[in-house]
């Protein structure tokens, strides 16, 4: 299986084959055709150059001929000797070409064309018996051979006889195998010979006299412009390319770490660390679709935190509902199961015929059917009120209200039962602003809730007064400790003061939590006071003076 590269192993590979090996290809294909383009120039200089060299020495020597032999047709149209020597040392001092002018026979002339000391001696026929013979100065050609003019090439001359007449720019005599040269390795039509296509040679050759014009390309010249311009074709193309990989270096860098902030948000949130934001290095490499992916990561990432959130509440409502429904299932069909066997059990012995029952006890049955349906009916009722305080759809009859008046009613509610009260009610006592018979509910619920966890059958004290004008209820009975974990979450569904295994007293354990709900609406504080007694204050801030 093949393993799958990273991003950076990636783009390195496709930076090799898209464009490094391209731009390799085509430095050597711009290298090659710059290299014959300097040669041709090369070659084309040298051909000119050589031309130029030899056509300049023929016309001279053949403009120099043909004034020599003016020269020669006038010399016998003068007088005397003294007028011939007067003429040639005019021509001499005027022309500046001819030098040493003089007649002499035929079988004494030196030879025609001898190149010596930078001079040639030029020969013209007087008559039969006398010619007229002269030096010109080539220094007037040779000036043309400078350093400008050849830009550092080899000028060579020979003779018929291989025999070197000319050399510039060099400081031996030629070795004169590149004559040799030009008979093995030449071109007729272009005059150009030798092996090396690089260092361009090109002879040419003159009629009158029979010499021969070689200009040589040295290595100096060949590396001055060949070589140097391959030089700095690729020391180009290097630093373009070293460019380029500077900047997809960068830019590789940037993405890379980038995405490596990305791979961490991802792993993090995978493993459930939905806090884990997307922090990018932004410059100008920085893609916009990497710095839109990472805000909307982080967008996503804060959407699943908040959703996580609240499905973590929405379980905690939900396990609450579970406890809940668990917690009404066990109290109702515990609690419900007392008051329903006591009501069939006095029932049945009311109803059976093979007993006689006296006046006295049927009463008595009566009276603990009513309180056991009594009992039930107001367990029914906590259970109805419940979804109506928690949806907000209970309907309070807000009234002015003698607080005095409910507070005798609830006592008198629960008279039946086995405890004695102590009260002291304030004969001033403000009316309130609320709903009868839910205020009535929420002392019988406290009263009751007092005698149930009443210690040593002391009595419960109920005290009613104004404070400030503000009408406060004071419920206190005598009981054991509460821990402060049991009294934060008194007022909560089930919640009760004893534990499930010493459970001692009946009741659903939504006593205090209606109660708390419908002080709520009508406006009435709670408070706690756990010292040696426990007290329940009820405060009312809805009142009439």
């Amino acid at each position: 299986m093949l393993k799958r590269l990273k991003i950076v192993e990636q783009i390195t590979i496709v930076l090799i084959l898209a464009v490094l090996i391209p731009f390799i290809t085509i430095g050597l294909i711009i290298s090659n055709i710059s290299q014959q383009s300097v040669r041709n120039e090369l070659q084309n200089t040298t051909y000119l150059m050589a031309n130029f060299i030899g056509d300049s020495y023929e016309k001279y020597i053949d403009l120099s001929q043909l004034q020599l032999n003016r020269i020669a047709s006038s010399f016998n149209y003068m007088p005397n000797a003294m007028d011939k020597l007067r003429y040639f040392n005019e021509i001499e001092q005027q022309t500046k070409i001819f030098k040493n002018i003089r007649v002499l026979e035929k079988n004494k002339l030196p030879a025609e064309y001898n190149y010596s000391n930078g001079e040639i001696t030029l020969v013209s026929n007087i008559d039969a018996k006398y010619s007229l013979a002269a030096e010109i100065n080539v220094d007037i050609i040779n000036s043309l051979l400078n350093k400008d003019v050849l830009k550092g090439r080899d000028v060579y001359i020979f003779d018929n006889k291989t025999k070197t007449l000319l050399s510039t720019n060099v400081k031996e005599n030629p070795n004169l195998s590149i004559i040799n040269d030009i008979d093995e390795n030449n071109d007729e039509e272009t005059g150009f010979f030798g092996k090396k296509k690089n260092v361009p040679k090109v002879y040419y050759k003159l009629e009158n006299p029979n010499w021969t014009v070689i200009v040589d390309t040295t290595k100096k010249v060949s590396a001055n412009t060949i070589t140097k311009a391959r030089k700095r074709i690729i020391l180009s193309l290097t630093f373009a390319a070293l460019f380029i990989i500077l900047v997809v270096s960068l830019y590789t860098y940037y993405l890379y770490i980038n995405i490596r902030q990305l791979f961490k948000g991802i792993t993090a949130v995978s493993k459930g660390n939905y806090d884990k934001k997307i922090h990018l290095i932004k410059s100008i490499f920085t893609p916009h679709e990497t710095v839109f992916i990472a805000k909307e990561f982080n967008y996503m990432a804060n959407k699943i935190k908040v959703s996580y959130k609240d499905l973590k509440e929405k379980n905690k409502e939900l396990q609450k509902l579970n406890e809940f429904r668990e917690n009404l299932v066990n109290a109702t069909s515990h609690e419900f199961r007392t008051p329903l066997t006591s009501i069939i059990g006095y029932s049945s012995r009311l109803l059976r015929k093979d007993i006689v029952l006296d006046e006295e006890t049927k009463t008595k049955s009566i009276q603990v059917i009513k309180q056991q349906a009594q009992r039930l009916s107001n367990m029914v009722e906590d259970l109805l009120v419940i979804p109506e305080l928690e949806s907000y759809s209970l309907k309070f009859n807000i009234q002015e209200t003698d607080l005095a008046d409910i507070i005798n009613r609830a006592i008198e509610y629960l008279s039946t039962k086995e405890a004695s009260f102590d009260t002291d009610i304030d004969e001033n006592l403000n009316f309130v602003w609320a709903d009868e018979y839910r205020l009535e509910q929420i002392l019988i619920n406290l009263i009751d809730n007092a005698i149930k966890y009443n210690k040593d059958d002391s009595p419960i004290r109920i005290e009613a007064k104004n404070e400030a004008d503000c009408p406060i209820v004071k419920i206190t009975n005598k009981c054991d400790p509460i821990s402060d974990e049991i009294k934060e979450k008194l007022f909560e569904k089930f919640i009760r003061a004893d534990s499930k295994l010493t459970r001692t007293t009946r009741g659903t354990g939504l006593g205090l939590y209606i109660v708390k709900g419908l002080a709520e609406n009508m406006k009435i504080d709670i408070e706690l006071v756990c010292k040696d007694e426990f007290t329940i204050i009820l405060k009312f801030n809805d009142y009439v003076k």
